[in-house]
């Protein structure tokens, strides 16, 4: 890349595509300069320095991923917490460091997650709660998005850095009749039943817990949850 085309942008789509493809550890300036073909130092008359990138980096990918406009929708503050629990899923299968990103106060609430924050938050208050309570809310519908999401970012996160790809583990042995450590009491049914714990499943399950207990903090009726996503059809997930 010639000097010219050495914009804050284009640095931070680089820095993006680093880190989707090799971690968040593996992201440093140097490596940016290398892959754009520039000197490091020519960076930093964009950059200040690292943080400031993955500050940037983050509110980019939040970006892309925006919560839809509502107008027409006639959406219920339910259907914003299936839809958030949607786009943030995908989010994090596709740029996994982000939610690591996410999670240091550094370099979280940019523009773009302030206004994903405000969309949950206008959704919240239809149960007649205050604006604090609504926040209180919304972080936790994203605490828990990010906690269920996790166990598959984290294994993908060690592949890409070149751990063992194998899921293999003591409840999948103990699922499929072969366990390899020693069964709880509790869990003697679970041995061979080869039952299965989707986690896009167990996101949706979670997330209808929770806003059956927002609707019964807020002196609530909780109606029965929508099962379709954003375009009408079964929620799934690539």
């Amino acid at each position: 890349m010639t000097e010219p085309k050495l914009t804050r942008a284009a640095i931070i789509d680089t820095a993006i595509s680093l880190a989707d493809t090799d971690g968040l550890d593996a992201l440093s300036m140097r490596r940016i300069a290398d892959r754009m073909g520039v000197g490091a130092m020519s960076l930093y008359r964009h950059i200040a320095n690292k943080d400031v990138l993955i500050a940037a980096m983050a509110d980019e990918v939040a970006g892309r991923y925006p919560y839809p406009a509502v107008e027409g929708k006639n959406w219920t503050w339910r259907d914003r917490v299936r839809i958030a629990g949607e786009i943030d899923w995908d989010l994090y299968q596709r740029h996994p460091w982000v939610l690591l990103a996410f999670a240091t106060p550094r370099y979280g609430f940019g523009p773009s997650s302030l206004a994903c924050l405000a969309w949950l938050v206008e959704g919240f208050r239809e149960l007649g709660v205050t604006t604090h309570e609504a926040t209180e809310m919304s972080f936790a519908v994203w605490n828990y998005i990010s906690g269920a999401t996790l166990p598959h970012i984290s294994s993908s996160l060690l592949t890409r850095k070149g751990g063992d790809s194998a899921d293999e583990n003591g409840l999948r042995t103990l699922l499929a009749g072969y366990p390899v450590h020693p069964t709880p009491a509790a869990l003697s049914e679970l041995h061979g039943t080869g039952d299965q714990f989707a986690q896009l499943d167990l996101l949706h399950l979670g997330l209808t817990a929770l806003c059956d207990g927002f609707a019964l903090r807020a002196g609530r009726a909780a109606p029965a949850a929508s099962s379709t996503s954003t375009t009408g059809q079964p929620i799934q997930r690539r």
